[in-house]
């Protein structure tokens, strides 16, 4: 009986740890897919939003105190099935991609902060909200930054040179892929669709389940805007 008991009382301890475990996974927070589409980046065809925004000329570009606007993915997380691929769409201008591999308890706050800012650029409508971060010299800093586990990431060095790959966001050690090292990647002419004006498309096929940070390489919209995202990826 004590033995009994004792099993008994074990459980009950254990049952929350299981939990607990399971609620720090972020791959099972969502249905899987076997394949997903992502838009890397936006495309602008018109103002970002009332002055001090650019409104005529290059909008969206390094002047364009609204271009943070743009440095995103669309959506920001997807989860796919163990062996399915990932397409993601090239979109607007000036970006580069890379892919990770992060602990399966990395959140966008244990990442975003060790940019720029403690608050995500991406849900910001004002300019005057993002002014401290929307600076390249903050860009060209070194940056250290690790995932929910603490583990290293990413070890940017600073930009000295202005060259590659000091004008990167560049880190090999555990990389799984980049593209647009050297050369930027081309967002196309249209927002959408992948006719001959549709921005370049890169796939990348998930072998392992886990949880990858991707993000763009190019310094400021990585390190000031925040440009990242996560795919998942689940099952046997």
């Amino acid at each position: 009986m004590r033995f009994r008991l004792l099993l008994i009382a074990a459980g009950l301890v254990a049952a929350p740890l299981a939990v607990l475990a399971q609620q720090g996974d972020l791959t099972h927070q969502q249905s899987s897919t076997p394949n997903a589409n992502v838009d890397f980046g936006v495309l602008p065809l018109a103002p970002l939003g009332p002055p001090p925004c650019l409104q005529t000329g290059a909008i969206g570009g390094p002047a364009d105190p609204c271009s943070f606007k743009l440095h995103h993915l669309t959506p920001e997380e997807v989860t796919i099935e163990k062996g399915g691929q990932v397409t993601f769409q090239i979109h607007g201008g000036g970006h580069a991609m890379a892919i990770y591999e992060v602990s399966k308890n990395t959140t966008r706050d244990d990442i975003g902060p060790l940019l720029c800012g403690t608050n995500d650029p991406t849900k910001m409508t004002d300019p005057a909200e993002h002014a401290d971060c929307n600076l390249s010299a903050q860009a060209n800093d070194p940056h250290f930054i690790s995932d929910g586990k603490g583990d290293v990431v990413l070890d940017v060095p600073a930009n000295v040179t202005n060259l590659h790959p000091d004008n990167r966001a560049w880190y090999e050690p555990g990389r799984l892929m980049s593209a647009g090292g050297v050369q930027f990647l081309n967002g196309g002419t249209t927002p959408t669709g992948t006719g001959a004006t549709g921005g370049q498309l890169i796939t990348y096929r998930f072998l392992k389940t886990g949880r990858y940070l991707v993000h763009c390489m190019n310094r400021v919209h990585f390190l000031n805007d925040w440009m990242f995202g996560f795919v998942n990826v689940t099952g046997e």
